[in-house]
C-alpha cells in the first residue's frame, strides 16, 4: 500500500473514534496506584469508608467532568485547557495553565516510566534486567515515543489492547473475590479509631485518583470525521463513573478475601489478598498483570497530553513555534511528541524520590487547570451566550460554580497534605511550585519577541485550530 504523503499540513489527523477518547481517559484514572495504596485506604477509613469516599469523590469529579464536556464540546481543539483559558480569560491565563500542565504531564510520564520495573519485578520475581528500572523506563520512553510520533491513531489502539485487557483482567479477579469471599470480612465496616474523619482523609485525596478524564479535551482536535461532539463529551462522564466504580468494587472484593485489618501490614495488598486469603498465587499473578496495565495506560495517555500542550503553545507561538509543527505523513505533533519523549528520560534520571515530589506537586497543576476550566465555562456562558454548546452542564452557572468550589478545595488540599506531612517546615513541593512558577515568569518575559511576531487575531485562531 501507498502512503499518502501530505505536504506541510495545517492540521493534526482526525482518526480517533469514541470508544477511543474513553479507553484513553479510563486507563488514565485508573493507573497503577490502587494496587499500592489499598491497604493505606483500609486503614484510614475501613472498607465501607473507602467506598463512600470514591463515590463522594467520583461525584464532585463528575461536577469538574461536566464542566470540560461542556468546554471541549464547545472549543473541540488540540491542548484544552490551553484554548478555554485563552477564551474566557487571555492569553497570560492560558501561558499559566499550559506552563502549569506542561510540568504536571511531564514529570507524571517520567515517574510512570520509572515504576514500570518495580511493577515488574513484583510480577517476575528472579527475572534481572540488565539495567533494571532505568533500562525498562527508558525503553518504554522509546517505545512511547515512536507510537505517538507515529500519529494519536497508534497510541489509541496502544491504549485500546490495553484498556480492555485491565477491564477483563480485573473482572476475574473482582469476581472471585466477591464470590469466593466472605462478606463477614469487611467488618467493621469503618476504621474504629478515625470514624468518619478516615473517610474524609481519604476523600481529601480521591482528586488525584481520577485525574485522567481530562486526556480527552487534549485530544478533541483529532476526533475523526461522523463522531459527534455530544457523544465524545458523554464519554468523559462515563470514564469517571466507570472508574468509581472500579475502585469500589476493588476495594470490596479484596477485603472479602481476609478480614481486611490483615491487609494493612501486606505489601501490595491488593495482590497478596487473593494469595494470602483465597489461596491463589495466579489470581496474584492476574492483579499484577492489572497493575502493569494501568500503568502503561496512564503512562500512555500523559505522554498524549504533554505532547499536545507543547504543540498547542506552540502553534499559537507562546512558544517557540517548532512545537507547533506537524509530520507530513503521519500528521502528528512530531517535535513536541520527541521533546516529551527526551524530557521525561531525563527527568527519569532523578530516580523516584525524586519525582514522587514532582507528581505530588503534579495534583497541584492539575487541580489548577480543574479551577480554571470550571471558571471559563460561567464566564464563556456570558461572552459567548450564543454559541453553539453540543453538551451543555445541567443546572449551568450554578453545576460550574459547585465544579469551580470543588476545583479550588483540591487546589488547597494539594498546598496544604505536603506541609502537614513535613512536619511544619516548608515542604519540598511548594519549593518545586515556586520555582516552577518564577520560572515561567522568567520564560514569559522572555519570549515577548515570539509572540509579537502574531497577532491576537492570529493566535486565536492558531489556537482554536483554524489557522
Amino acid at each position: 500500500m501507498t502512503t499518502q504523503i501530505r505536504a506541510s499540513p495545517r492540521s493534526l489527523a482526525r482518526e480517533l473514534r469514541a470508544r477511543q477518547f474513553f479507553t484513553l481517559a479510563f486507563g488514565a484514572i485508573i493507573g497503577v496506584g490502587w494496587v499500592v495504596v489499598l491497604g493505606e485506604w483500609l486503614g484510614q477509613a475501613g472498607p465501607l469508608g473507602v467506598v463512600l469516599a470514591f463515590v463522594a469523590g467520583g461525584f464532585v469529579m463528575t461536577l469538574v467532568g461536566l464542566c470540560y464536556a461542556e468546554m471541549a464540546t464547545l472549543l473541540p481543539v488540540s491542548g484544552g485547557e490551553v484554548a478555554y483559558a485563552h477564551e474566557a480569560f487571555g492569553v497570560e491565563v492560558s501561558f499559566a495553565a499550559g506552563w502549569l500542565l506542561t510540568l504536571a504531564y511531564l514529570s507524571t510520564t517520567a515517574f510512570e516510566a520509572i515504576s514500570v520495573g518495580w511493577i515488574l519485578s513484583a510480577l517476575l520475581p528472579g527475572v534481572d534486567v540488565p539495567g533494571g528500572d532505568l533500562a525498562i523506563g527508558l525503553g518504554g520512553m522509546a517505545l512511547l515515543t515512536l507510537l505517538n510520533y507515529r500519529g494519536a491513531k497508534s497510541a489509541a489502539a496502544f491504549q485500546d489492547l490495553l484498556t480492555w485487557g485491565l477491564i477483563a483482567i480485573s473482572s476475574v479477579f473482582i469476581a472471585a473475590g466477591l464470590v469466593f469471599g466472605d462478606a463477614a470480612n469487611l467488618r467493621p465496616f469503618f476504621r474504629e479509631s478515625s470514624g468518619w474523619s478516615g473517610a474524609l482523609s481519604v476523600f481529601m485525596t480521591t482528586p488525584f485518583w481520577f485525574a485522567g478524564f481530562n486526556t480527552i479535551p487534549q485530544l478533541m482536535e483529532e476526533k475523526a470525521p461522523g463522531v459527534p461532539l455530544k457523544v465524545v463529551g458523554q464519554s468523559l462522564l462515563l470514564s469517571i463513573g466507570s472508574a468509581a466504580l472500579f475502585y469500589c468494587l476493588v476495594v470490596v472484593a479484596c477485603s472479602m478475601t481476609m478480614p481486611w485489618q490483615r491487609l494493612l501490614d501486606l505489601e501490595l495488598p491488593a495482590a497478596s489478598a487473593f494469595e494470602a486469603g483465597l489461596h491463589s498465587p495466579l489470581l496474584a499473578k492476574a492483579v499484577l498483570v492489572a497493575a502493569v496495565l494501568g500503568l502503561l495506560t496512564t503512562w500512555n495517555a500523559v505522554f498524549l497530553c504533554a505532547s499536545r500542550v507543547l504543540f498547542s503553545l506552540g502553534r499559537a507561538r507562546i512558544l517557540p513555534q517548532a512545537f507547533g509543527r506537524i509530520h507530513g505523513i503521519f500528521g502528528s505533533p512530531s517535535v513536541a511528541v520527541v521533546f516529551t519523549g527526551l524530557v521525561a528520560s531525563v527527568l527519569v534520571l532523578m530516580g523516584r524520590q525524586a519525582l514522587l515530589h514532582l507528581v505530588n506537586v503534579a495534583a497541584t497543576c492539575l487541580a489548577s487547570g480543574f479551577l480554571l476550566t470550571s471558571l471559563g465555562v460561567i464566564r464563556l456562558r456570558t461572552t459567548r451566550a450564543d454559541s453553539a454548546r453540543p453538551y451543555r452542564v445541567p443546572g449551568g452557572r450554578i453545576t460550574a460554580a459547585a465544579g469551580a468550589s470543588g476545583s479550588l478545595l483540591m487546589l488547597l488540599l494539594s498546598l496544604y497534605l505536603p506541609y502537614r506531612g513535613a512536619g511544619g517546615r516548608v515542604p519540598i513541593e511548594w519549593i518545586v511550585f515556586l520555582a516552577w512558577a518564577v520560572a515561567g515568569v522568567a520564560f514569559w518575559l522572555m519570549g515577548a519577541s515570539i509572540r509579537e511576531k502574531m497577532s491576537d487575531s492570529e493566535r486565536r485562531k492558531r489556537i482554536l485550530g483554524m489557522g
